[in-house]
């Protein structure tokens, strides 16, 4: 910032503080108006509520969604969607609302079209975006959407090396047959009873006792797409005798 950027590129990966980190950055340049952008509402929550550690009650702070929409707010947190909408937009401009400063999380999905739409209507002062992964499959170059300035950068080996991180083990699973047909995320979406069958329950609870675990038994996460698809999960853990809840 002291050089004039107005574009910079938090790379951090998940778990080191990023959140935080774009926090303090923002309580050092002390924007008059902000804007947090996420692509999910719960996670605009989080992210409030990391805010308010930092600033205290010195901001007023507000969550910008489908019922809340206190736009008077010093730093407002909003999803992708509700920003990218025309009236959104229009709304701004009739009030005269600017935002000095806008941070942008998960930016590596930038390329889509909605955050396109939010980058070119928006004309902030500085423009923060963070990301663990800024390297793209799909051809689209973070880097030079911010100018190729990264403000910070701590991948996940140095995160582990610098014991930012508890370290881990990860095993790739492949697909399973059911009936004689491979499980992909195409099939999953068109047939519920292929995401909560006794095969797949089975296929689970097998490759974690064939690749083991630590302590006395089995401990895990199961990210589900549905509150249905989670209870019907939680009921086939039970099931084989293993304490399983579904959080919705």
């Amino acid at each position: 910032r002291e050089n004039g950027a107005q574009r910079a590129l938090l790379i951090s990966a998940t778990g080191t503080g990023k959140t935080y980190a774009s926090a303090f950055a923002m309580k050092n340049e002390n924007p008059k108006k902000a804007l947090f952008i996420v692509h999910r509402e719960l996670i605009a929550k989080q992210a409030m509520k990391s805010y308010r550690k930092v600033f205290g009650a010195t901001k007023k702070m507000a969550l910008l969604s489908g019922n809340s929409k206190e736009y008077d707010a010093d730093i407002l947190f909003a999803t992708m969607n509700m920003m990218a909408r025309q009236e959104t937009f229009d709304y701004l401009e009739q009030h005269d609302i600017h935002f000095d400063w806008i941070c942008i999380d998960e930016v590596h999905r930038a390329g889509s079209e909605s955050y396109q739409r939010i980058m070119r209507h928006f004309k902030p002062d500085f423009w923060l975006g963070m990301t663990a992964s800024p390297e793209r499959t799909d051809g689209f170059d973070i880097f030079e959407l911010f100018d190729h300035n990264i403000a910070a950068e701590i991948r996940l080996q140095h995160a582990l090396k610098d014991n930012l991180l508890c370290p881990f083990h990860y095993f790739g699973i492949t697909d399973i047959e059911i009936n004689g047909e491979a499980i992909s995320s195409e099939t999953e979406f068109k047939n519920f009873k292929y995401l909560v069958s006794d095969q797949r329950v089975n296929h689970i609870l097998e490759r974690a006792n064939y690749y083991g675990y630590s302590g006395d038994r089995v401990k895990g996460l199961v990210f589900c797409s549905t509150k249905k698809e989670a209870q019907e999960l939680a009921g086939k853990f039970r099931e084989r005798g293993y304490y399983a809840k579904a959080l919705v």
